[in-house]
């Protein structure tokens, strides 16, 4: 998913986001469990769901979902999280809609646009109130993704990034720190759960987050990710897995590396611990998996259940 910051480091440039791999158009869910908590929560899952295309030439379209249920005590909770958001390959444009509902009901909606402007990033919103401002130059998702593909393939291992994805509180100046390592991924037959490198502590300094760790509601998934409606009930949570011998054929041949993100902003500890951290193994055509989402309070933990990898729209 989702969503996330940095602090010292200039964006990638569209050039060098040309030089990677596109990042391929895919369906992916991946189904998530509680891997701990500290707030009480008695048990939670979630699925992400998303859908990214590149049916017009130079724009990705991300249509992503990210449903949760929490269980405090005799509490039942359900967060869905709906983002829709097209940016234009050369990470210049980035249009967002994010419409968040508990229990069912709607709780927030933001909307808006932005666009790189010299030195500057000028964000429009239109919901949850009108307004606009102006940014530092900061990375949008896509090409965050595809800045961290490219600095992995030329063997860069850290990784600092001021984001902008859409979050309406980005005064707050998001930011992002990323270490990269080396990933070799299971071979199409090995059995499922064979174990990769682990990832260094996701805990550095500088950077930014998606979202307040005290927030009781999850944010977004790394990003990276594009995303399709889970089930048309949201509640419906029971696990749909793909065999993860078709999922590794699907990713066969493909380079990949460990992330570990750790995301800041002007809300973050002043000892400079992070808001938000993640870690996940990317592969170079932008498909993620392995997923460790660390709110603070909680944290989400899930793989790849099911992927699908569409043709890229040729351009003339």
């Amino acid at each position: 998913m989702m969503s996330r910051s940095l602090i010292v480091m200039a964006t990638l440039s569209a050039s060098a986001a040309h030089a990677a791999m596109p990042l391929a158009p895919h369906q992916a869910v991946y189904n998530l469990s509680l891997a701990s908590e500290s707030s009480g929560i008695v048990s939670a899952e979630g699925r992400i769901a998303m859908v990214l295309k590149t049916d017009k030439c130079g724009v990705y379209d991300l249509d992503y979902r990210f449903v949760a249920r929490f269980q405090q005590e005799e509490e039942i909770t359900l967060t869905d999280q709906q983002t829709n958001s097209t940016e234009n390959r050369a990470g210049t444009e980035f249009e967002f809609s994010t419409k968040t509902f508990v229990d069912g009901s709607p709780e927030k909606e933001i909307r808006g646009e932005a666009r790189h402007d010299g030195d500057a990033t000028r964000v429009s919103m239109q919901a949850p109130v009108a307004r606009s401002f102006d940014l530092p130059r900061s990375a949008f998702p896509m090409q965050h993704t595809a800045e961290l593909i490219a600095k992995a393939e030329a063997g860069e291992r850290i990784v600092e990034t001021k984001l902008f994805d859409g979050d309406d509180d980005s005064e707050k100046l998001l930011t992002s720190t990323s270490i990269i390592t080396p990933h070799v991924p299971a071979a199409p037959g090995a059995e499922a759960g064979t174990p990769a490198e682990t990832a260094p502590s996701t805990t550095v300094p500088g950077g930014a987050s998606p979202g307040s760790a005290a927030d009781a509601s999850p944010k977004r998934a790394p990003q990276g990710a594009g995303e399709t409606a889970p089930d048309k009930d949201p509640a419906a949570m029971a696990e749909t897995r793909a065999p993860a011998s078709d999922i590794r054929q699907r990713l066969s041949g493909l380079k990949s590396w460990k992330i570990a993100e750790s995301y800041y902003n002007s809300d973050s500890d002043p000892d400079g611990m992070p808001i938000f951290q993640t870690s996940y193994v990317l592969y170079e055509n932008g498909v993620s998996d392995d997923l460790r989402l660390d709110f603070g309070t909680y944290v989400f933990t899930g793989s790849l259940s099911q992927l699908d990898l569409f043709d890229a729209t040729r351009c003339e």
